[in-house]
């Protein structure tokens, strides 16, 4: 008989043991016979070479700029998509049984989808495609079909397409080879972070991290696939002479039992990082992921040390990635010496010299003689918005004027009578329950605008760290004031409520810092208090966005989700301004004419006194670009609408209806006179409500609509509250509620009735017989800002008459923070925390008051004019930026789940591949989205 036979002959798949009497050595003996072969081993290397091949198509494609092509635009506006899922009736459930609002469950957008399937019939296809077991005597990318050799081997000498065990062993091959690929979608520090290498596809974590979860699934489906298929092998598998299942002896092997520790573990850690666990259990599922990781490894090594160095570079790449980043944490934080140390510190009655002398007139841009301003320089110290355009022709924008660096403002973020010390945080409390923190690092660092750090309070848990988005732009020419990093922190349940408790309960005592965390030789603040603060980062991909590549910028928050696009924002205003994009932090650099011409920012929030939080970084954006070329729009999506229709009359059958013509009505007593302009109370009813169109009022018939635009119940609170987040207000919050809203709506009503003048005055929208089929409007007056109605309140408590009954033309001289409310007053709130889980933070805010400093006020008093009731529609306001644009819009948003799908539906819409083809370049969209879960 010929020594070689047919591969098709199919020997016997299962092959003979040696027949050792030790129970232990014939179980070693039985492993031996039932391993893969080495060149069964080229499917986790073909494997690697897909996911190879995949990433440099992916980085060719990103060098190459073809996205922005045709093609590209067909890919984007199919693959951005992504769906919500809400139970039907869910929201009136959770009303009745008081439970608090949720966002409906967030699904994967088309193109995770679709690289989740491809990841997933990669692995399926590596597991099962051609024979399990190749012979030994094959070279390891040999293909071809060939006789092999029929000796006597404790291993077969043949090849083998399928059978329980080698099916198994293949399916652990492949879970081996995945555990690096898991590693690598979580790293964040590049070189250890592959992806995020800005020359390859420079995709960070924050964007990779969903793929990680889902690979550590897969390793865990894969797993258990071979346990499964090599647990049916060993019942099968009776040893001669015993008649005992093998499985009989397995547990006598180490090898075995670290198989089984190991998949215990894995299972373990899939369970853990389930999404209501991190949510409600972050602290305990990060620091048992920590310590489950490495140890699931190492067993998974020592299970089959043939294999072990998959797990050894997946554990070599995780911790030389922590040690890495340890050595920059220790670095950014001081331990490895200080680079900057406080500046000196001014005394307690006179304030901080700014670098800048423009700062503290530029900012003061106000009303006082606001109609006589608006009337002699042709324009409103609005900047531009919709109803500015008299005529509906596509207007034309001229250059941008770069002022000199001399002239830029350049406060710090909140002006401030002190100076933050280095290596603390200086964290204030502001209404909707958030805090404000700043912070300036004793050691060196630049970020990107909205990019996030992890951020560890000692005297909360010197242990555990949080992600936020940094809402402050890194100005690497300002030193100390432009090194400060801005955070802007809801509190909601776990740390973040641990870190309100602290703050509230270092007021209500009298106390500026904590016990043992006293700043040595520098001032302490006379608002909020400073805590020992340390820092780790920057991380985030909005690192890899080139600014410098659209004409147009779209930028939209909801909620806290702010603090992206105020960083954003800051960061394109000064680009435009004149400034060096990579002197702040983007990877723009200096041009003759920075290409934006346009900037829609947008923000819609809660309540009227949330624009405290960042009312200041607004203003000084408005100061940085002239008035055309940004619209700061503000909508307000907690208020009760004024009754401005008739009964029985919808939205819709309003917004046909013109507004009649003032010779025909009645007239009106002047209810109150601002600056030399008379308001009456049709004035104030229009100037508190939109008409252009834009405003969508039509879900304040209840908490919740049955059909909303994404097919499923609509809450009023699915745009602007994250999971966690609630309406609870502190003291004197609704006061300012009311008074933000009354001074944005004398402002809008001066603003409506001066434009009307103008109109009438030129009725054809021109100023001369020249040249613009729009009106030119210049920039405002530089002059002292006066509150058009004073929106301070008294420190008795909040005032429940109306405002306009105090000196409308008061302006408060004092530097020192206002207290807006005493303590004693009564919470006010739509919504409750659980009991027992607040009962603390409560009762700790008691007694603390709100705070707002004498510039700040102004500075919100100036943006109320922004800020209407109601919420936004996205489509018709991204068809009009589309329509002014001259080149490629870029969209940044960062919000509640409901926010990023509807703004992924109404970017998809909007791009046209087809124009693109025609030449168009305006009809791609680019979007940028922060949105990242741990």
């Amino acid at each position: 008989m010929s020594i070689f036979h047919s591969i098709s002959q199919r020997p016997n798949p299962n092959s003979t043991t040696p027949a050792f009497t030790d129970d232990v050595e014939w179980f070693a003996a039985y492993l031996q016979t039932h391993a893969l072969s080495q060149t069964s081993w080229r499917y986790a290397y073909i494997f690697w070479l897909a996911i190879g091949l995949v990433t440099l198509t992916f980085t060719v494609f990103r060098a190459l700029g073809l996205r922005s092509g045709t093609l590209g635009a067909y890919w984007t506006k199919w693959s951005l998509r992504r769906r919500t899922w809400r139970k039907k009736h869910s929201l009136a459930h959770a009303k009745n049984s008081g439970r608090p609002h949720k966002q409906p469950l967030l699904l994967p957008s088309n193109a995770q989808l679709l690289c989740l399937l491809s990841l997933t019939a990669a692995c399926l296809a590596a597991t099962f495609a051609g024979p399990n077991y190749i012979a030994p005597a094959r070279k390891l990318w040999e293909f071809r079909r060939a006789a092999v050799p029929e000796v006597a081997a404790y291993s077969p000498q043949y090849t083998i397409w399928a059978n329980w065990w080698t099916s198994g062993d293949r399916a652990g091959l492949i879970t081996f080879a995945l555990f690096p690929l898991c590693i690598l979608f979580v790293l964040k520090r590049p070189p250890f972070a592959i992806f995020a290498i800005s020359f390859l596809t420079n995709i960070h974590f924050d964007k990779l991290v969903w793929l990680h979860r889902w690979t550590g699934w897969l390793i865990w489906a894969m797993a258990a696939l071979h346990a499964s298929l090599w647990s049916v092998q060993l019942v099968e598998d009776i040893r001669s002479g015993t008649d005992k299942a093998a499985y009989a002896y397995a547990w006598q092997s180490r090898r075995f039992i670290y198989a089984w520790t190991a998949f215990g573990l894995l299972t373990l850690l899939n369970l853990l990082s389930l999404g209501h666990v991190r949510e409600k259990h972050y602290e305990i599922f990060y620091a048992l992921h920590v310590f489950l990781v490495p140890v699931t490894i190492v067993m998974s090594a020592l299970h089959y040390p043939p294999l072990w160095w998959w797990c050894w570079s997946a554990l070599l790449l995780w911790a030389g990635e922590r040690a890495w980043r340890a050595l920059n944490w220790l670095y950014i934080n001081g331990f490895l010496g200080s680079c900057f140390s406080t500046p000196p510190i001014a005394p307690s009655d006179e304030k901080l010299s700014i670098p800048s002398e423009n700062w503290e007139s530029r900012s003061n841009v106000g009303p006082t003689k606001f109609a006589a301003d608006l009337e002699s320089h042709w324009g409103l110290p609005s900047p531009s918005r919709p109803s500015l355009y008299i005529s509906s022709s596509k207007p034309t924008l001229s250059p941008i004027s770069h002022p000199s660096s001399s002239t830029l403002p350049s406060s710090p973020l909140v002006p401030s009578t002190f100076s933050i010390p280095v290596g603390y945080a200086h964290a204030e409390v502001l209404p909707g329950r958030t805090i404000r923190l700043r912070l300036v690092p004793p050691g060196r660092l630049t970020w990107a605008p909205g990019q996030h750090f992890f951020l560890c309070i000692p005297s909360v848990s010197k242990l555990v760290s949080h992600p936020f988005t940094c809402a402050s732009v890194c100005d690497q020419k300002q030193g100390h004031d432009g090194r400060m990093i801005m955070f802007l922190i809801r509190a909601k349940n776990g740390w973040t409520k641990d870190l309100w408790t602290t703050i509230v309960g270092l007021l209500i005592g009298g106390h500026r810092h904590p016990a043992q965390e006293a700043p040595m030789g520098t001032k302490l603040p006379t608002t909020g208090v400073l805590l020992k603060a340390w820092v780790d980062g920057p991380f985030g991909s909005p690192a890899r966005i080139d600014w410098s590549s659209y004409s147009a910028a779209m930028i939209v928050s909801g909620g806290s989700g702010v603090s992206f696009g105020i960083s954003v924002l800051e960061y394109l205003c000064l680009c435009m301004a004149g400034r060096n994009g990579r002197s702040l932090g983007g990877n723009v650099g200096r041009s003759e004419a920075f290409p934006m011409q346009r900037i829609r920012f947008i923000w819609i929030l809660r309540d009227f006194a949330h624009m405290q939080w960042c009312a200041s970084v607004l203003h000084r954006c408005k100061l940085l670009v002239p008035q055309e070329v940004l619209q700061v729009d503000l909508f307000v999506t907690n208020f009760s609408p004024p009754p401005l229709r008739p009964p029985g009359l919808s939205d819709e059958s309003m917004a046909t209806l013109n507004i009649p013509d003032a010779s025909f009505s009645r007239p009106t007593s002047t209810l109150i006179e601002v600056n030399g302009v008379p308001l009456n109370r049709d004035d104030l009813i229009y100037a508190h409500t939109a008409d252009d169109g834009l405003v969508d009022l039509s879900y304040y018939g209840g908490d919740y609509k049955e059909s909303g635009e994404l097919g499923h119940e609509e809450h009023w609170l699915d745009l602007t509250n994250f999971d966690g987040e609630n309406d609870d207000r502190m003291p004197g919050e609704s006061s300012l509620n009311r008074a933000v809203s009354r001074e944005g709506t004398i402002r809008r009503a001066i603003t409506r009735k001066t434009l009307s003048r103008i109109t009438r005055r030129h009725p054809d929208g021109a100023v001369d017989s020249g040249s613009s089929s729009r009106i030119d409007l210049p920039t405002p007056p530089r002059e002292t800002d006066e509150l058009i109605s004073p929106i301070a309140v008294p420190p008795g408590g909040p005032s429940t008459s109306s405002l306009n009954s105090e000196d409308p033309g008061r302006t408060p001289t004092s530097s020192r923070p206002r207290s807006w409310v005493n303590g004693n007053q009564l919470m006010e709130g739509s919504q409750g925390w659980k009991r027992r889980s607040m009962a603390l933070m409560k009762e700790a805010s008691e007694e603390v008051k709100l705070e707002i400093g004498d510039q700040e006020m102004r500075d919100v008093s100036i943006m109320a004019e922004f800020a209407r009731p109601g919420r936004p529609k996205l489509d018709l306001i991204l068809r009009d930026e589309v329509a002014m644009a001259d080149g490629p819009i870029v969209v940044a948003f960062c919000g509640p789940t409901t926010l990023n799908a509807v703004m992924r539906k109404v970017v998809a819409a909007q791009i046209e591949p087809l124009r693109i083809r025609r030449g168009e370049k305006n009809g791609f969209i680019d979007l940028v989205a922060e949105e990242f879960e741990y």
